[in-house]
């Protein structure tokens, strides 16, 4: 078996800069360093092999990527390649897919491993497209992976709501999770004898690659612009002075805030001139058992909410039960492209071809949006890598222009700058994150669903799915639903004080959140981490515990209306970001302003 783990060098995440003509990354004359993600790949890798395999770590970069690469190459494969040119700056993950997927066919290995995310755009989508290009089965946040006597691999997966079991043929792709090993750095030994094995770098040209077909000029998305996307808030700090005095305070502030908390408008317009007059944006809605997914109704409002003349269309398959005609044409779908299928898990790779299929019927269409699931990421990675299209990934906000053109907004650089993305070519392809959308209701007279049916054949089982299981733990809430989020930080102090924690905001109803820190820790399930690579979510009320207050975590909570900080150290940025802080002993404060806030009347309205 020959494994091939792909891994990135990326900056820091607290100190990564742009470039102002490109409107990218910089990556060259920084100090870059390995992606914590890819780095758990390159770990697992020769864990898996038997006498006689071998294995290779890859990176595309800038030169300044040979020492993270070496890191990699430490930690137990056999050779390296950097495959680096700079004609290569400014690719787009589609782009860098094809390159990648240029190297790795030179080999043909049997297993390619990578991390499920990068620090430094967070959208996981590259390894999907790579995937596509190079025909593998693929499984996404692997917790553990074993090989199977008679070949293949048996992987556990992390999914949104717990984990799942799969057995996949070989050739096959496979991203690896947090939970698959406890990370450490290479020992000096394993780094000296790192810089004895081969180690190459590759240009364009060995691949077969033009400057054209690679780089910004090669890129089928472009950033448009790059913007501060930190929303108003109030900053009134409370740092001094009794509780129950600054509880009172408080409580009126958020009183006062009380415009900001009126809910999202939900009447929408309706299409006018007819749908033909318009311009159609397609709206996958379909989860991997198919049907409709409640969460992703409201990306088909939210089309009605860009400027006209646009309309709403959606895409599915499985069972089309009349409630989810009524949902589905309430929001303002006008159309259903639906593929009629015995209503059972499907892997992404097998839904493709009907996905194409429609987009392929609808060309002029102006965009195709997904719901940002694991698996319709997946989805969304090998359409746009079948098609050519460019893919945006994990955007918090869409809207259209008098050209019918679509521009994303999503977040980039760690969570510190909105970018503003753009595709080169119609129509524009985006996973959009749930909880940055409200749901909407177009008036009763609406026309009802229209519905074309869509034929299409998958092709053989190379990944089953064979157990699954729920991990989301009901006594922290529901996230999609909650009208109040608690998260807590680091310094919280402890798992210990989750149950007082949960104890002590139970008048609120709210529901629990955490930051990534405290996800990786184990303190609560990762189902419950807000942020750059976790959810985001759009509460009423905000209340942040113990939390430092990074814009990697703040990001996923952007569409809050009301935020409200926690924390004993007055110079954590958590208090740039508050309408109202709290610098203090959670536990002194956390009880006395939840009774203030429930017994001063509600926090929020609706």
């Amino acid at each position: 078996m020959l494994i091939a783990t792909l891994v990135k060098a990326v900056p820091d995440a607290d100190e990564i800069a742009f470039d102002p003509a490109t409107r990218t990354a910089r990556r060259t004359g920084v100090e870059l360093f390995l992606n914590p993600f890819d780095a758990r790949a390159a770990l697992v890798g020769p864990t898996l092999l038997r006498p006689g395999d071998s294995a290779v770590v890859v990176s595309m970069g800038p030169p300044e990527a040979r020492g993270p690469l070496l890191e990699a190459l430490a930690m137990g494969s056999d050779r390296a390649v950097l495959v680096s040119d700079p004609a290569l700056a400014g690719s787009d993950t589609l782009v860098t897919s094809k390159v990648l997927a240029a190297v790795l066919r030179t080999w043909g290995p049997d297993l390619v491993l990578t991390g499920r995310w990068s620090t430094d755009s967070s959208t996981g989508q590259t390894p999907t497209q790579l995937a596509e290009r190079l025909g593998l089965p693929m499984v996404n946040a692997a917790r553990r992976i074993e090989r199977r006597d008679g070949g293949g691999l048996s992987v556990v997966g992390e999914t949104e709501e717990g984990w799942a079991r799969y057995e996949v043929s070989t050739p096959c792709l496979v991203t690896v999770g947090e939970k698959i090993v406890k990370m450490r750095v290479p020992s000096p030994e394993e780094r000296a004898a790192a810089e004895r094995r081969p180690f190459e770098t590759w240009g364009i040209d060995q691949l077969g690659l033009s400057s054209a077909e690679v780089g910004l000029v090669g890129s089928p998305t472009v950033v448009s612009a790059l913007r501060d996307d930190e929303p108003p808030r109030a900053h009134l700090i409370l740092d001094s002075g009794p509780v129950p005095a600054r509880v009172r305070v408080a409580v009126e502030k958020v009183r006062e805030l009380g415009d900001r908390l009126s809910p999202p408008p939900t009447a929408l317009r309706r299409v006018l001139g007819g749908p033909e007059a318009a311009g159609e944006v397609l709206v996958f809605v379909s989860p991997a058992e198919g049907g409709v997914d409640p969460n992703a109704v409201p990306l088909v409002s939210e089309v009605l909410r860009m400027p006209p003349p646009l309309y709403p269309s959606a895409i599915g398959f499985g069972r089309l039960s009349d409630d989810d005609r009524r949902r589905l044409s309430a929001a303002g779908a006008i159309r259903a492209y639906w593929g009629e299928a015995e209503v059972r898990w499907r892997p992404a790779e097998g839904l493709t071809s009907m996905v194409s299929q429609v987009v392929r019927q609808r060309p002029e269409a102006a965009g195709v949006l997904f719901l940002s699931t694991s698996w319709t990421r997946e989805l969304a990675g090998r359409v746009s890598a079948r098609e050519g299209w460019g893919l945006v990934g994990d955007a918090v906000a869409v809207a259209g222009s008098s050209s019918a053109r679509l521009v994303f907004s999503k977040p980039s650089f760690g969570g510190g700058r909105m970018a503003e993305v753009v595709a080169r070519r119609r129509p524009a392809f985006a996973t959009l994150r749930a909880g940055a959308f409200a749901p909407g209701r177009v008036p009763s007279n609406a026309s009802p669903l229209e519905i074309q049916p869509v034929s299409y054949r998958e092709g053989p089982a190379r990944l089953v799915r064979t157990d699954s299981g729920i991990e989301r733990d009901r006594t922290f809430g529901d996230l999609d639903a909650a009208r109040v989020v608690v998260v807590v930080g680091m310094g919280l102090g402890g798992p210990d004080r989750i149950p007082e924690v949960l104890e002590e905001i139970r008048p609120l109803g709210a529901a629990l959140a955490a930051t990534r820190k405290v996800v990786d820790a184990g303190w609560v399930p990762p189902q419950l981490q807000v942020g750059l690579t976790g959810r985001s979510v759009a509460p009423d009320l905000y209340l942040a515990v113990g939390v430092s207050g990074k814009a990697n975590h703040l990001v996923g909570a952007k569409r809050a209306r009301v935020v409200i900080g926690i924390n004993s150290k007055a110079t954590e940025p958590l208090f740039g970001r508050v309408d109202v802080g709290f610098v203090g002993d959670w536990r002194e404060i956390l009880g006395p302003l939840v009774r203030g806030l429930v017994g001063g009347g509600p926090p929020v309205n609706g």
